[in-house]
């Protein structure tokens, strides 16, 4: 079975190719020839771990899992762990991303040939040989930076074997690149929850920033910035469900159960809860250090929310939610209000898409906004609004 013939038509239905460079770019590179031999896909054992694709083993299998268009293959796990473990239960921290996101990022990209490039999170350096061939072959303008040593070494091994040359770097890619700066285009294939500083000041003007981009409370956008002077501002352009950049992964500090309080919920937690990826993505922009986790079902169902620095929890209870009690806040922050706040102020706005939303970074920081930039997303004594500002 031609598996790669099976992704290419896929792709071509999806509109994976509507940039003109990318068909030849998805004909030249050889997904294959960046595949490790052995990586974990999605199915697990009774244990709960993720069982292993060998080459060796079902070759046919491997291929299918290599082009599947929808599926990344699992590359490593807690920040060193690989496939030859064997069936392994753990965080994912590298992957060879799924054709079909990898290709929505590259026409988001809006590259062109000549353009010079900065790509963060080299890993088995797939993307870095289709941008490759995007910028042009042995034009010396793609910079790949990859923080593991290990990824580092084997992503620059398979691009010298495919025949490419880009700079590759072992280091932090939130740093940039100074020796082969300014860039026309910034991509990361890893999740920020703010847009480093660097990647501004190292850019030309008008250059294009793209990154998959979480918040505390919400993962999986994709945001689009466009760089003018010091200052990158843009929407969110699409969906990106990536694993985080390993500084910017979520630290889970609880407050201690002290000081509380006891009150209703105005409304009911399923309203806001549980709705699908595209409201929670939102509610996220208006409470950004906000996470949460669920425990329990049934009539034990609760749902607990922490702020980032750990001096503020809620914990809510689903069952009979309008009684006093069925909230239970500590700290200074009542962060079920300011959630239900942020829920309040969506509806208001007519439940706006998330791609209505944006970011600005500039001297004075970040800000979330709606429809335009001076249309500030604020979250004051817990009662998100939108304002506009000239």
């Amino acid at each position: 079975m031609d598996y790669r013939a099976v992704a290419r038509r896929e792709l071509d239905v999806m509109g994976a190719f509507r940039s003109p460079w990318l068909r030849a770019a998805f004909d030249a590179v050889d997904r294959e020839a960046f595949a490790p031999d052995a990586f974990w896909g999605y199915d697990t054992d009774d244990h709960g771990r993720q069982l292993v694709i060998d080459r060796a083993v079902d070759e046919d299998a491997w291929r299918r899992a290599v082009w599947s268009t929808h599926r990344s293959l699992i590359t490593q796990m807690d920040d060193g762990v690989t496939a030859e473990q064997g069936p392994y239960k753990g965080d994912f921290t590298s992957s060879l991303s799924a054709l079909d996101i990898v290709f929505e990022k590259l026409n988001q990209l809006a590259l062109e040939p000549g353009h010079n490039v900065l790509h963060i999170g080299t890993a088995s350096g797939y993307d870095s040989a289709l941008l490759s061939e995007g910028v042009g072959i042995g034009c010396g303008n793609l910079t790949t930076v990859e923080l593991d040593p290990v990824l580092a070494g084997g992503g620059a091994k398979n691009l010298r074997g495919a025949g490419y040359t880009p700079t590759t770097v072992c280091g932090d890619g939130l740093e940039g690149w100074v020796p082969t700066a300014p860039y026309d285009r910034v991509v990361s294939t890893a999740a920020v929850r703010s847009i480093p500083r660097p990647w501004r000041e190292q850019c030309n003007d008008g250059a294009v920033i793209l990154a998959p981009f979480n918040t505390l409370y919400a993962r999986g956008g994709l945001l689009r910035l466009r760089v003018h002077g010091s200052t990158a501002s843009g929407r969110f352009v699409g969906g990106a469900w990536y694993m985080w950049v390993r500084s910017h992964r979520p630290v889970h500090r609880l407050a201690p159960p002290i000081d509380s309080r006891k009150e209703a919920s105005p409304i009911d937690p399923e309203e806001i809860l549980g709705r699908g990826w595209d409201q929670d993505f939102v509610m996220g922009l208006y409470v950004p250090d906000v996470s949460l986790s669920h425990r329990g079902e049934g009539e034990d169902k609760q749902v607990q929310l922490w702020d980032e620095k750990g001096t503020s929890v809620a914990i809510v209870d689903y069952d009979e939610w309008w009684r006093t009690g069925a909230v239970t806040v500590y700290g200074h922050r009542n962060l079920w209000r300011e959630l239900v706040s942020a829920y309040s102020a969506w509806r208001i706005a007519g439940q706006p898409h998330y791609t209505r939303f944006g970011l600005t970074c500039d001297e004075e920081g970040k800000h979330f906004w709606l429809d335009r930039s001076a249309a500030r997303l604020h979250v004051g004594h817990g009662v998100p609004t939108r304002s506009s500002s000239s």
